[in-house]
């Protein structure tokens, strides 16, 4: 039975990707942004469910249609899939994922940012002032300013060369805080982590091989832009102590 929820799941993984890839490419030119982006929504809650995974939201949504930075701790591959489920819109995200076998097609379709490793805002002033002006735009950018994954046990410290962009832009920045609970609904599912030396493909297989798995995304109360390190510094306390209380 396992062997054959295995198969299944990544049967429809492979769907799932190459649907999004034909729409993208032979539908998306048609449609207007907000029809983009519930697609992206659409296509993500597909995927998650595929994965066997449930998504359960929890505070207030941002609003549509209005330029705001989300600020989101990173655990797996699956939070891009997660957020876009429940708020699609623009990521800021490592080029890494540019390379990334159809999923980096998708994400650069969906006019994801990309960023060059151990940069900073200096080596990607490029990069920031098209963050800036998509903000300015009215859309919503995703940033995971831990700058890598980890095993969602603790939030990394911040990386601050995003930050000014909300600034310059005059948005607000909400926090959100990312989980894959246990079935005791405390401890983190370490089976959801992509980090460390553990490749796409493990991470994938891990994921389905679970009867079922369960992401958390919990929406904090926006915050106002300010100075780079106190902002940071301010919505890192937030989701750490969101984290704590959680479990």
């Amino acid at each position: 039975m396992t062997a054959l929820r295995f198969v299944f799941r990544l049967f429809c993984i492979g769907l799932c990707l190459i649907y999004g890839a034909a729409e993208m490419f032979f539908f998306f030119p048609f449609y207007t942004p907000r029809r983009k982006l519930r697609a992206i929504q659409i296509w993500s809650h597909r995927v998650l469910a595929s994965c066997g995974m449930t998504l359960h939201t929890y505070g207030t949504l941002p609003a549509e249609n209005r330029g705001q930075m989300l600020v989101c701790n990173h655990i797996s591959w699956l939070d891009i899939m997660a957020v876009n489920a429940a708020h699609p819109g623009r990521f800021v995200a490592k080029d890494d994922v540019a390379k990334w076998p159809v999923v980096g097609y998708l994400a650069t379709q969906a006019r994801t940012v990309y960023v060059a490793r151990n940069k900073g805002a200096g080596g990607n002033s490029e990069k920031l002032r098209n963050v800036t002006q998509a903000l300015k735009d009215g859309d919503t950018v995703t940033l995971f300013p831990e700058g890598t994954s980890s095993e969602g046990r603790t939030i990394l410290p911040f990386k601050t060369g995003f930050f000014p962009a909300a600034a310059e832009a005059q948005v607000s920045l909400v926090p959100v805080l990312c989980r894959y609970p246990n079935p005791d609904g405390s401890s983190p599912n370490p089976h959801t982590a992509y980090y460390g030396d553990i490749s796409l493909w493990q991470s994938i297989c891990m994921v389905i091989r679970q009867p079922r798995s369960t992401a958390e995304l919990h929406f904090l109360p926006p915050v106002a832009a300010g100075e780079r390190q106190q902002t940071a510094a301010l919505i890192r306390e937030q989701l750490i102590a969101k984290q704590q209380e959680l479990g």
